[in-house]
Formats: C-alpha cells, sequence, structure tokens
C-alpha cells in the first residue's frame, strides 16, 4: 500500500471513531395524560417510538397526577 492509500485509511478510521453521535435524528414529545405516573409514561413513549421506528432514550413525567404530561426523548 503506498502513502496515499495509507493516509486515506487513518483519516477514514479517524472520521469514523470521531462521528458525533448527537447528530442523529431524535426527537421528543409532550403527550398529555389524564394521570401521569412512571409506568404510565414509559408505556406512553414506548409505544410512540414504536410507531416511528425510534428508540426511547429518555422519559418521565414532567407534571405528575390529574392533567399531567410525560416527556418522551427517541432517536433513530
Amino acid at each position: 500500500m503506498d502513502a496515499k492509500n495509507a493516509i486515506l485509511c487513518c483519516l477514514l478510521v479517524v472520521l469514523v471513531l470521531h462521528a458525533d453521535h448527537a447528530l442523529a435524528e431524535c426527537g421528543y414529545t409532550h403527550p398529555m395524560m389524564p394521570f401521569c405516573k412512571a409506568w404510565m409514561c414509559k408505556a406512553e413513549c414506548w409505544t410512540e417510538a414504536k410507531l416511528l421506528v425510534a428508540k426511547v432514550m429518555d422519559h418521565k413525567c414532567m407534571k405528575g397526577g390529574i392533567k399531567g404530561y410525560c416527556y418522551c426523548r427517541f432517536c433513530r
């Protein structure tokens, strides 16, 4: 392998190892719920992620109790 190909291979390895994973396509929603509990929030986020073909990264109740809402973050 000549020097030019070796340099290109090294640069390719560096680019792959230093890829910015924050640039992955991510999104979030705030679904309203009659009663926000942790398990209900998890189920709601999981269902939305399945419909969007994504993976749940974070879920939590932002406002618990009656007329609460959930925070769901997912990435593809």
